[in-house]
């Protein structure tokens, strides 16, 4: 049987949970979502919490918020996440990209800063794969700043909770991210004014016009369940992830970074030394499946040529993530970790 790129971890418990409010008849946004905004403010340190539905809501109600125009100016990475482009495109605002730093996935805040002019609305970054951006270099910034921690919600970076840096941070709870509710995201701030605007958008109520962007209470009570698991997912993660390196150490093949006890490890990339095409077959071939962590980097989405973007473009042709989720059995890892020795 193959082993899938990615799995939600999905137990009785979380069936539990849905399955009380089902019986309370709680369908709508209640008092469960509100409970699990109130974890999550815990969990990040932020005080203003808003639970919705999808990652690209959650930047909508952002740029809104900032009261984004078109000729405001976003500035966003390549080699990311397409959820906040989409926001930006359906927002009217203007997409502003930077390339990776070499031999990183991340832009450096030197080359970010580059791009800020007096049109700037807001930076975006965020922690990729569950590796850790340093944010902190963008806070003398005067503009917004929006952290995306959906690959490393949970962890710490510099002895503060990830994505507690920014103006605004995001998550995602899609089925592949570190903790899901099926779909759905969550937006966080200290800003009470951005909460304000933020919170009449995001609907709930019949007194103002909104986007209706809630997030129900049945995924609110496996979220609640996930986060009380949050801490044991991350570990079981590293544990998954520390024989992985162990396997690579072997073979020419090269992780992005080396191994780190801060990482929640929502993927593991490495960048393979053969081509694409044997890289793919070989994988196939003994049952693992493999991807390309980012496809589609922005530029492309936005008809962009791959040569103003060397390191994004590269990055998304030749970084790939094996299996890692918290769900695979032993045999499983033992047959990755095996495949992975034995690719040379």
């Amino acid at each position: 049987m193959k082993i899938v790129s990615s799995k939600p971890t999905i137990t009785r418990k979380e069936l539990e949970g849905v399955l009380d409010c089902m019986i309370h008849d709680e369908l709508t946004t209640g008092s469960t979502v509100k409970n699990f905004e109130s974890v999550l403010s815990d969990i990040t340190g932020l005080k203003y919490p808003l639970a919705v539905n999808s990652l690209v809501s959650c930047y909508i109600l952002i740029l809104k918020a900032l009261e984004t125009g078109p000729d405001d100016e976003i500035i966003l990475p390549s080699f990311f996440s397409s959820a906040p482009l989409s926001a930006i495109k359906l927002t009217g605002g203007k997409p502003v990209l930077v390339d990776s730093e070499d031999n990183s996935v991340f832009p450096s805040a030197a080359a970010i800063k580059e791009k800020i002019t007096e049109k700037t609305k807001a930076v975006i970054a965020g922690d990729m794969f569950g590796f850790h951006y340093d944010s902190d270099e963008l806070k003398e910034l005067n503009v917004p700043v929006i952290i995306d921690i959906s690959h490393s919600i949970g962890t710490e970076y510099n002895d503060k909770p990830a994505g507690s840096a920014g103006s605004f941070t995001v998550a995602s709870f899609a089925p592949s991210m570190i903790i899901t509710t099926g779909n759905g995201g969550a937006v966080l701030t200290n800003n009470s004014k951005y909460f304000s605007s933020m919170r009449d958008l995001r609907g709930g109520n019949s007194e103002t016009v909104n986007f209706d962007f809630t997030m129900t209470d049945l995924q609110g009570a496996m979220g609640m369940t996930q986060a009380m698991k949050l801490k044991n997912f991350i570990k079981r993660r590293r544990e998954i992830a520390m024989k992985y390196y162990e396997s690579a150490r072997i073979t020419s093949h090269r992780p992005l970074y080396p191994f780190s006890d801060s990482s929640a490890y929502q993927t593991f990339p490495l960048i393979f030394d053969a081509p694409s095409e044997r890289v793919e077959k070989y994988w196939k071939k003994n049952g693992i499946e493999l991807e390309r962590v980012i496809a589609h980097p922005n530029h492309e989405l936005l008809g962009f040529k791959g040569f103003d973007y060397p390191n994004a473009d590269r990055l998304s042709k030749k970084l790939y993530s094996l299996p890692l989720y918290p769900t695979l059995t032993k045999k499983e890892i033992e047959k990755i970790s095996k495949s992975l020795g034995a690719f040379i």
